[in-house]
Parts: structure tokens; sequence; C-alpha cells
């Protein structure tokens, strides 16, 4: 499923894949900037498909980046396993490329930047961090693939 979809020309959508929300970010047609979508709270596991498929279509996305979730020291839990499940049900709707990438710790980040831009409240930032995840995915295999 590697397609360094970074090449490709267009939008790319970015997922955070959970089973209870899924964080969606969205970036430029000239893979510089990610933005954050409105987090997604998911009914199942074919709603989250069909939602995701129809967030890509409304962007125009042309690939979608999924983050995987590994544990600290690199190897892969339920979790991993869930998402790879996903990525490739997310292909076959949408036909677009879909890519996996590393999500160690984007969560961590997502939070610190949440506060960072001052958003103070735990609740609060419980509402955005997984956009804020999905933002911090799709801008982190951007900037990791700009020389490919």
């Amino acid at each position: 499923m590697l397609y360094c979809i970074v090449t490709m020309e267009g939008r790319l959508l970015g997922v955070d894949f959970g089973l209870k929300r899924i964080g969606l970010a969205v970036c430029d047609d000239a893979h510089i900037l990610a933005t954050p979508l409105p987090v997604y709270h998911t009914k199942s596991m074919r709603n989250s498909i069909d939602r995701v498929a129809a967030v890509a279509r409304e962007s125009e996305a042309r690939g979608i980046v999924v983050g995987l979730p590994l544990n600290l020291d690199g190897s892969e839990s339920v979790q991993s396993g869930r998402a790879r499940a996903f990525a490739r049900n997310v292909q076959k709707v949408t036909g677009l490329p879909v890519e996996l990438f590393d999500e160690r710790l984007t969560t961590v980040e997502a939070d610190e930047l949440l506060r960072e831009a001052g958003v103070t409240k735990a609740a609060e930032r419980a509402l955005l961090v997984d956009s804020m995840a999905a933002k911090v995915i799709l801008q982190s295999y951007i900037d990791n693939n700009k020389n490919r």
C-alpha cells in the first residue's frame, strides 16, 4: 500500500482513525499546509469508511494518508491492524491511493499545539485533538516526503 502519494498533484486527506472518533485534515494542492477539518464521531466501521470517502470527494482529494498507530518501540498493536483494515477498505471504496504513515506521539503533539493556541480547558481540547492529530499526521507526511 505504499504509493508515495505526496508526488501526486492535488489535495491529500489526512485521517486519524479511531473507534470512537476520526480526525480529518486536508492539505492544499501544492502540499504545503495541512488544515484540520471537523472531527467525525463514528457509528460503525462501514459508516466511518463512507464518511471518509464522502470527505475525500468533497475536498477533491487525490490521495489519503491514514495514521498508523505503532507502539513506541515501532511494533504493531491491535489498533495497528484495525487501521490497516480501515485503510484497505477506504482504498477499495474510494479508488484513491491510500498510504499509511507512522502516527506515534501525534496526539501528544496535537494536544500541545492546542494548548499553545490558547485552548486551555481539557474538555475543549478533547473535542479538537483528533482533527489536530490528523493535521499533524498529514503535515508530517508532507514534510517528510518533500524531497522524494
